[in-house]
């Protein structure tokens, strides 16, 4: 009982700070901010039942499966849980190996007159060895990345200053980060308010030798800082997942963009048509299995962009697009 009055008198008082930063005030968080989102990140990994019941909200086909083969022993990987999305986080690359949340209408039409609220943070329920820190991020080549966005999660204070724990971040290059990984998180938007819900999976891959297997974790490149450290993994590969309900099955469209820092320009959708690729190709070097009470059978995936108003027109694309090469 004396939670459950904890967890009340904390909600109340995020309400009214979110009350307050919606009314005018922009940028950094306050600090009692930030310890009000911290409190419902500590109160969610020891409440069980409403992790599962969050967990079920984003990922209502379970989570993920993750199998580290290549690893060949045990791994340092955790599910987090927020109340905006769910990430599995890896402690000995210290950034997450995917995000899963479920983006509505509602969601993006309440979030458009917000704006960003920074709150760039440890996560303080990973062990000090596992968890980034501000000081990695001070290098000057890599943006702090977020897996599962800002923008999609405007709608909710809270929401809002839990996707700036560092473990939802990811070194990205600056034009890879605010070009087409920007242009294909705007894209999500607009098939939300178009579908009405659609269930968002973001992640990294670590595959730099592009033989379809995820690298060792020892073996990942790991970005310097100012501090002489380099303890964050960098990605080889970044994807995102969309799966929505379509008449009588489900619809999927996935993608794979190679990072680097490439021009911000250039035909957006044209280079987001050639990066489509089959579930199975994010799979295999992912090491992963998405939805897995979901039959396959049911899953109608688009290899041309066709349902997602993303088609190209060309009737070969679906067969060139079926193939596992990146980048």
């Amino acid at each position: 009982m004396a939670r459950f009055t904890r967890r009340l008198i904390g909600v109340a008082a995020m309400t009214m700070c979110a009350a307050a930063a919606y009314a005018g005030e922009t940028g950094r968080c306050t600090d009692e901010e930030e310890r009000l989102a911290d409190y419902q990140l500590m109160e969610i990994a020891q409440d069980n039942d409403w992790s599962e019941r969050l967990i079920k909200q984003h990922l209502p086909f379970g989570a993920h499966i993750g199998r580290h083969a290549s690893q060949g022993g045990p791994t340092n990987e955790k599910l987090l849980v927020q109340t905006g999305y769910v990430m599995l986080h890896d402690g000995d690359l210290r950034t997450a190996l995917w995000t899963a949340h479920k983006l509505t209408h509602d969601d993006v039409v309440r979030g458009e007159d917000k704006d960003r609220v920074k709150c760039f943070r440890r996560d303080k329920r990973l062990p000090a060895e596992h968890a980034a820190i501000k000081e990695d991020y001070e290098e000057p080549i890599f943006d702090r990345g977020h897996m599962a966005p800002d923008r999609d999660l405007r709608d909710d204070l809270v929401q809002q200053l839990n996707s700036y724990v560092l473990s939802n971040i990811a070194p990205q290059y600056g034009r890879f980060n605010s070009g087409i990984w920007n242009n294909l998180e705007k894209l999500g938007r607009d098939w939300a308010k178009v579908h009405e819900t659609v269930y968002v999976t973001s992640g990294a891959l670590f595959d730099f030798n592009k033989r379809d297997e995820r690298d060792r974790d020892e073996k990942a490149a790991r970005m310097g800082s100012r501090h002489q450290t380099a303890r964050v993994a960098i990605a080889s590969h970044f994807y995102k997942v969309f799966l929505r309900k379509c008449e009588n099955q489900w619809c999927s469209i996935a993608f794979i963009l190679e990072h680097h820092n490439g021009p911000r320009g250039g035909d957006t959708r044209q280079r987001l048509q050639e990066a489509i690729k089959p579930l199975a190709c994010i799979e295999g070097p992912a090491e992963i299995t998405f939805h897995p009470e979901l039959d396959r059978a049911e899953i109608r995936e688009s290899l041309d962009g066709d349902g997602w108003e993303l088609a190209s027109g060309n009737d070969s694309s679906g067969t060139r697009r079926s193939q596992c090469a990146k980048g």
